[in-house]
């Protein structure tokens, strides 16, 4: 995966495969042991590189060790900004054997590294699980991309990864917590249901949506914690979610505007054009959207705006309150086009 940036959890899981052994050892008085020097002689465009291995860890899961190891090559005589890389990263059990590795293609340009990569991690605990959240990226990248999470565990003894990883155009915020109380059935209140998650920021081209995933530690897996089915409402049907919303707001000119405000998020309802004034009031509430899951050209899982639909933002205008959409309203509340 091109441009981006890791984030590994480690947790608790079946596996269907099992990397091989690879006998690679280093000075347990040092997190980092130097290898060697590469020579650029047989190869004119790959610059001298000194080699080093850098531990992290032990990290502690479900009563198993763990450490992250990571091959770094660096430039010997460097002439780019890019001069450091990893190539490699695995990780270890308490044995030190390779239970999983990650490979990188090392390119090379202009007396540097094309891509720089990296990686790191720490134990992960949640209200429900514990893991190790790995962390890396990929230079350059462009902004908002250059990252990637994935979620490992242990079960029956064995690592397992949850998930291939995944990205998308925002960034990662945390691991955390997230509940809900289902609607009553036959008049019968339902227990609170909660879910650990990881919490992402995700751009729209004019403003951030939360979104968040589901880590189920007791599948091994992860999944978006919405999924939203064909609706009915008044004023026609749709498909996508509600999602909390950050919206900086870029300041207006000084002139007045207008905006199409819908009752619904929804074209077919007749809208009020609604004036905005220099001094108006907007609070933004919650986007409607479709977040769809594809896989990338790198092997990984993209999260991403499906823009075959509308995406529509809920607003207040001057205690006004209603549904916007489209590129001329939103730059008429200050979320130009941008990304």
């Amino acid at each position: 995966m091109r441009a981006c940036v890791i984030s590994c959890l480690l947790v608790v899981a079946a596996c269907s495969g099992q990397a091989p052994e690879i006998d690679l050892k280093q000075d347990d008085e040092s997190p980092v042991q130097t290898l060697q020097t590469v020579s650029s002689e047989t190869n004119p465009a790959t610059p001298p590189l000194v080699t080093s291995l850098e531990t992290q860890g032990p990290f502690h899961v479900a009563n198993h060790t763990f450490t992250l190891v990571k091959q770094i090559n660096k430039v010997g005589n460097p002439e780019s900004s890019f001069d450091m890389s990893v190539e490699w990263w695995e990780l270890r059990d308490g044995s030190g054997n390779a239970v999983y590795r990650k490979q990188y293609d090392m390119q090379f340009n202009n007396g540097g590294f094309r891509y720089s990569e990296d990686v790191w991690a720490r134990e992960l605990k949640t209200e429900s699980g514990q893991g190790i959240l790995l962390t890396g990226s990929s230079l350059p990248s462009a902004p908002g991309t250059g990252w990637w999470v994935q979620v490992f565990g242990v079960s029956n003894g064995r690592l397992v990864p949850f998930s291939e990883p995944i990205s998308a155009h925002g960034e990662f915020l945390e691991e955390g917590v997230s509940g809900y109380v289902p609607y009553s059935v036959k008049g019968q209140q339902q227990s609170p249901v909660s879910n650990d998650v990881l919490k992402f920021r995700m751009w729209t081209g004019n403003f951030n949506i939360y979104y968040n995933v589901i880590i189920d530690w007791f599948h091994a897996g992860i999944r978006p914690e919405l999924i939203c089915s064909s609706r009915s409402t008044a004023g026609g049907s749709g498909s996508s979610c509600l999602y909390p919303v950050y919206a900086k707001r870029i300041p207006d000119n000084g002139e007045l505007t207008f905006v199409r405000l819908f009752d619904l998020p929804n074209q077919d309802v007749v809208p009020k054009h609604v004036v905005i004034k220099p001094e108006s009031k907007i609070e933004f509430i919650e986007a409607q959207a479709n977040v769809v899951l594809a896989s990338d050209d790198g092997g990984g899982l993209r999260f991403s705006i499906d823009y075959n639909e509308e995406v529509w933002l809920r607003i207040s205008i001057d205690g006004r309150d209603g549904w916007i959409s489209g590129r001329g309203d939103f730059y008429a509340v200050g979320l130009p086009d941008a990304g």
